[in-house]
């Protein structure tokens, strides 16, 4: 894996649209400025710090890392191979200290308040659990199914089982419905809200203090990310971005793609991975500037996943080509690398 970190833009984010079949030589990236695509009423989205960005770029892949002073607090797996909430020390440059806190776990959307870890366990049917930094005083907060946790102030967040978007204590009392029909990618940035409608799959907006909605696409449109001025999202085909405010959306053509892929813009370039053309695991990149001149297309051996991202660190899962964590990566914000896997450092 190349060095991911090197300056501080950088950005991953894990598209979950399940595509068809693709052609065997993608097109050139298609670029062409529109009208806007609908015109954000007195509703401009925020422009966001980069650390505000990375970490909605984290929750967008799922959030199955997350590092609190100098510890990683992450999926791996026990001595058995089962999956496992787990922990690290990382004040050196390579992992260690390794801890096992749940065995029994598979954790999603990780997030935290004051002294304790929140989760969605995928291994207990997707019910919200709390357990303090060490493991211990398990609690199950919510039963599920749940997703899309994440904490704001002293609230929690989340889409119940029928995928309306809810806030309650840290407790999981006191339920309030924020989305009243199904949704997915649920974002808050202040009073504002981002989310992709289940009925259509298309972006809305929704003002927390006002109430008023906004529609931001006309097509299905997923996992929406904050990168500097723009608002880049994935789509069938390739990917949009658009100006903060609506106006001038760019869709960039790369053909068709196959299950998960990894969406990622760094440093003025959009890279998107994943399986195409059979079973093989493909990678293009293209300067936002000038795509079709920079346009570049490659078969790649390995796939990967981006489960957290900050200013000074990037986790990763790494992926066989038959879809099982073969092993994890770090990789700080100078370039260092270290992978590991159920507490073992292999290079």
């Amino acid at each position: 894996m190349k060095k991911i970190i090197t300056n501080i833009m950088i950005l991953c984010m894990c598209m979950t649209a399940a595509l068809s079949a693709c052609a065997e030589l993608p097109p050139t990236p298609d670029t062409e400025d529109k009208a806007p695509l609908h015109k954000i009423e007195n509703a401009v989205l925020p422009r966001l710090s980069v650390g505000e960005s990375l970490r909605m770029q984290s929750y967008m892949s799922g959030g199955r890392a997350l590092i609190l002073g100098q510890r990683l607090y992450c999926m791996d797996f026990d001595q058995n191979q089962n999956p496992a909430l787990c922990s690290y020390d990382i004040t050196s440059s390579k992992p260690s200290d390794f801890k096992i806190l749940l065995s029994d776990c598979v954790p999603e959307f990780i997030c935290s308040y004051s002294d304790r870890i929140y989760f969605i366990n995928k291994n207990s049917g997707g019910n919200i659990e709390s357990v303090n930094l060490e493991g211990g005083d398990r609690q199950t907060v919510k039963e599920g199914p749940c997703d899309f946790l994440s904490i704001h102030g002293d609230k929690m967040y989340y889409c119940d089982s029928s995928m309306v978007f809810c806030a309650s204590s840290l407790l999981g009392v006191g339920e309030e419905i924020v989305i009243t029909e199904p949704c997915f990618y649920p974002y808050i940035i202040g009073d504002k809200l981002i989310y992709q409608l289940f009925r259509n799959e298309h972006l809305y907006l929704k003002n927390l203090s006002t109430g008023i909605e906004t529609e931001l696409t006309d097509l299905p449109a997923y996992a929406p990310v904050l990168v500097g001025d723009r608002l880049y999202c994935t789509v069938e085909g390739g990917v949009l971005s658009m100006d903060t405010d609506g106006f001038n959306p760019i869709k960039y053509e790369i053909g068709k793609i196959q299950g998960i892929a990894e969406f990622s813009v760094r440093q003025g370039k959009i890279y998107v991975r994943g399986v195409s053309g059979g079973k093989e695991i493909r990678e293009w990149n293209f300067e936002t500037e000038n795509p079709k001149e920079s346009f570049e297309y490659k078969i790649t051996g390995s796939y990967s996943l981006c489960e957290y991202i900050d200013e000074n660190y990037a986790v990763f899962s790494n992926y066989e080509p038959g879809g099982r964590i073969k092993s994890f990566t770090i990789t700080d914000q100078n370039g260092r690398e270290s992978q590991f896997y159920s507490g073992k450092i292999l290079a």
